[in-house]
């Protein structure tokens, strides 16, 4: 108990808390902070985790069509690299962004989602710096002078699997299963090939 002392003005108080005064109180409570700081990290990483999760099975399932940009990489096994037709900034830029795309590097940006004729594939629309108020849309952010990201641009596969792939985008008929939850954000589920 820290001791009290007596100001010339008659009021008493207790000494600063100095840094020694709070190492000390940590150092008597070590394990409740250590169990606290614990506690902490799992329920960021649950909070993580079960976002994802959610998302993957509450959020609405697109397919969309993919143009891979690289299949392999020999240093993280077999992935394939995906690209999508709205991925590329068109010549005349960002609906409501000035200026060239590689000053707008980072700025959030969004894709209208429409069905394709056959009503079971989605093709994106024009890119957007408003966010639509009703429909299906992806988030994404400028990465480059000519490109945007939406999370949705790689694909771990089993090892071998690789060949076919890139045979089913020759093809023209390997497609992302994509889940969208309503703010846009999206998270591949798997590619499917038809």
């Amino acid at each position: 108990m820290p001791e009290l002392t007596v100001e010339p003005s008659g009021s008493a108080t207790a000494p600063p808390m100095g840094p020694a005064r709070v190492i000390d109180w940590v150092k008597s409570r070590e394990r409740v902070v250590l169990a606290l700081a614990v506690v902490m990290h799992l329920g960021v990483l649950l909070t993580i985790v079960g976002m994802r999760l959610l998302m993957l099975h509450a959020g609405e399932t697109v397919l969309l069509r993919v143009v891979p940009v690289d299949p392999r990489d020999l240093l993280r096994g077999e992935y394939v690299i995906l690209g999508y037709e709205f991925s590329q900034i068109p010549p005349e830029g960002i609906e409501g962004l000035a200026g060239p795309p590689e000053r707008s590097q980072g700025q959030t940006v969004y894709v209208p989602l429409v069905t394709e004729e056959d009503g079971i594939h989605w093709k994106g629309g024009r890119i957007t710096a408003e966010r639509p108020t009703t429909g299906t849309f992806l988030r994404g952010k400028v990465t480059g002078w000519r490109g945007v990201e939406f999370g949705i641009e790689s694909y771990l596969v089993e090892e071998g699997e690789g060949l076919a792939y890139e045979r089913a985008i020759q093809n023209k008929r390997l497609f992302a299963e994509v889940a969208v939850a309503p703010d846009g954000r999206a998270a591949l589920k798997g590619l499917r090939i038809e």
